[in-house]
């Protein structure tokens, strides 16, 4: 595949990471100083960018998400009781300051069986995992970054189940 030559905002966007408000910002910034062979509008009065210029649209920050999401189910016949008092086991075992298990318990619509909605920050991330397969007998997760943690908690909560909370500090 080829690279185009001069690239619009929703590409630089897409490629950067950032926001196309952002972009359009920081082209602003360099129409003012570039030539305009490097930075210029098309026929349709859209910014278009030279390739050359792509290494100006990095992120000065890393955002680092706090969370990931975890989901998973046992394939005993666990009680919603008798998962909960687990997590409570798993999160006593691990030894992470930093540690926040937040939670719901949910039945499958399908088999009528438990299953959890989870975010996490740890530190321990393997320990968890660890400790997680240990005291679940047979278990089944699915681990993920959140990209969006307030529409992660309305799926977690869709049934109207609350997240239940276990923090240090």
């Amino acid at each position: 595949m080829a690279n185009k030559e001069y690239l619009n905002v929703a590409q630089l966007s897409k490629e950067s990471g950032m926001t196309t408000r952002h972009v359009r910002t920081i082209i602003k910034e360099l129409s003012q100083s570039k030539s305009n062979d490097l930075i210029r509008k098309d026929k349709h009065n859209k910014w278009e960018v030279h390739h050359l210029l792509k290494s100006k649209f990095k992120r000065k920050r890393k955002s680092k998400q706090k969370y990931f999401a975890l989901s998973f189910q046992t394939y005993s016949g666990y009680t919603p009781s008798e998962i909960k008092t687990i997590l409570k086991s798993v999160f006593d075992r691990i030894d992470d300051v930093n540690l926040e298990l937040h939670y719901t318990i949910e039945m499958k619509k399908s088999n009528n069986k438990p299953h959890v909605h989870s975010y996490v920050a740890t530190t321990k991330k393997r320990e968890l995992f660890q400790t997680l397969k240990l005291l679940f007998a047979n278990l089944s997760y699915h681990e993920s970054k959140i990209f969006d943690l307030t529409r992660w908690k309305g799926y977690m909560t869709k049934d109207g189940h609350s997240i239940t909370t276990l923090k240090r500090n």
